[in-house]
């Protein structure tokens, strides 16, 4: 597998960009069997056209010294996506080709496959299965990639295309036995890619200490309140001097929040300007759970010195440390504050989270209807059943939640190579949306770094999206997390090892 990255798209023609594409083998090859091969090609806007050629993934095979196929069938997914992930500290991606050859697929990427719908309004999504093994043991990963959208350049929301090839014995070469255009597919990576580790970054800074959550409904935060100190209990010495138990603080949802985003403007010396905020929302016993102690030491411990220190200091960041995927694994979930602050009676200091943990072509909520059952011995429980059915249960009352401010992109680094042991191989992210961003493909283009004209990384596959990216997190025993990560520029990435292995999915 391999990338090709592309200075200057509008220049460069799609065979010049396959010419470049030099396979470097790894591992042995699998043992002949009779199931087809999966060729797997990335592509991004500038030659969403090409997605449609059925001939493509024949072209990229011919880059192969010795035939890859031999005389078996091809399967062949081609998909559209917004940039290409490279090293070199290119947090905006490159325009290019990614391609990823394996020889011994699972099967299920072809049971996964929907076709695209004639209602769908918006992009389908490509998803990746990653397996891995954690400290805790082993540990499953759906990636779920929102794809670019191609409506002016396909006529499609979104292009994302399987081939089924046949080998013709007659002719010696693959003929095009079926194509389908699909709405998503999810794909299963070959465990070399993800052998390593499977890490997951954000640019995030720390604003609050966890937050107890008092009031909530669906995806609306009402009340908050500190945490219970661990030898805070029912005893006398909870009690208010008139014998009645003391009550908790509670504030509005917003109100420490605003406050906090005060503070970090006034820590860097900045002007107030919009900033965009996320919640990290943790289950009532994230305090004991290594997971979150190691992702959040400093903020666990209500050290407000650590946090003011986070707020400037970039090497601080503990959500830059690659841990927040041990926090999803024991059920935390990170969601977009859509709206909040201000107001007035009842509406004032709330907060309004995402509501959709994942991405589809239509409305989440419109594609299974509602479902009103009237279940309920009382009049309030059925409206309760109701209210919950149709807003979500995003957050809970009981759980703990932390503020995060969106830092600067260059918070995240390239981690680069571990010349001991793995190196990255994979990598899925997110990125701002280039229709808010007008200097996106400029930027891009000259933080890429690469010189003009074309460059080849091998081993270096995956996507970014400007949708962002939804994971679906389990572990034997754990509870099962679905969670959005889009904070643009967070980026998750599996490391494979250096030395090849006995048993190597991957051919080339």
């Amino acid at each position: 597998m391999g990338t090709v990255a592309v200075q200057t798209p509008q220049d460069t023609n799609i065979r010049e960009v396959i010419s470049k594409i030099n396979p470097e083998p790894r591992g042995k090859p699998s043992r002949p069997n009779e199931a087809p091969s999966l060729l797997v090609l990335l592509v991004t806007p500038s030659f969403a056209q090409h997605a449609l050629d059925t001939d493509l993934p024949l072209k990229v095979l011919e880059r192969f010294q010795e035939n890859p196929t031999i005389s078996k069938p091809l399967d062949a997914l081609i998909a559209v996506v917004d940039r290409l992930p490279v090293p070199r500290n290119a947090p905006d991606g490159v325009e290019g080709i990614g391609y990823a050859f394996i020889t011994n697929p699972s099967p299920s990427h072809v049971d996964s496959q929907l076709p695209l719908q004639p209602n769908a309004s918006k992009p389908g999504s490509l998803s990746f299965d990653l397996s891995t093994v954690s400290h805790h043991g082993p540990r499953r990963v759906i990636a779920q990639m929102p794809l670019a959208q191609t409506i002016f350049s396909t006529g499609l929301p979104s292009t994302l295309i399987y081939t089924r090839y046949q080998f013709d014995p007659l002719s010696g070469h693959l003929r095009t036995q079926t194509s389908q255009r699909l709405e998503s597919v999810t794909l299963p990576m070959p465990e070399d890619v993800s052998a390593g580790s499977v890490r997951l970054r954000a640019p995030l800074i720390p604003l609050t200490f966890p937050r107890l959550v008092v009031s909530s409904m669906g995806n609306i935060v009402r009340k908050l309140s500190p945490l219970p100190q661990p030898h805070e209990n029912n005893s006398a010495e909870s009690n208010s001097g008139d014998g009645q138990a003391a009550s908790p603080t509670v504030f509005s949802a917003s109100q420490e929040l605003e406050a906090a985003v005060s503070t970090y403007f006034a820590a860097r010396g900045m002007s107030p300007e919009p900033v965009q905020v996320w919640a990290l929302i943790m289950p009532e016993d994230a305090g004991q759970k290594y997971p979150f102690r190691s992702l959040l030491n400093s903020v666990l411990k209500n050290n407000a010195k650590a946090i003011q220190q986070m707020m400037v200091d970039d090497r601080t960041n503990p959500m830059a440390s690659g841990r927040l995927l041990g926090a999803l694994s024991v059920g935390a979930r990170l969601c977009k504050v859509l709206s909040g602050g201000g107001g007035w009676g009842k509406k004032a200091g709330l907060l309004s989270l995402d509501p959709d943990s994942q991405y589809s072509t239509r409305e989440l909520r419109g594609d299974h209807g509602w479902d009103f059952t009237f279940e309920g011995d009382t009049t309030e429980e059925m409206m309760a059943a109701g209210r919950k059915q149709a807003l979500g249960e995003i957050v809970k009352e009981g759980e703990r939640i932390v503020f995060f401010l969106l830092g600067p992109k260059n918070l995240l680094k390239d981690p680069g190579a571990d010349a001991s042991s793995y190196f990255p191989a994979f990598v899925l992210g997110a990125l701002p949306s280039s229709t808010e961003n007008e200097q996106f493909d400029a930027e891009a283009r000259h933080e890429s770094g690469e010189a003009a004209g074309l460059t080849h990384y091998p081993w270096r596959f995956g996507a970014l999206s400007e949708g962002g990216m939804a994971l679906n997190v389990s572990q034997p025993g754990g509870p099962t997390t679905q969670t959005k990560v889009d904070a643009p520029y967070a980026v998750m990435t599996a490391y494979c090892f250096r030395e090849e292995k006995p048993v190597a999915e991957l051919n080339k």
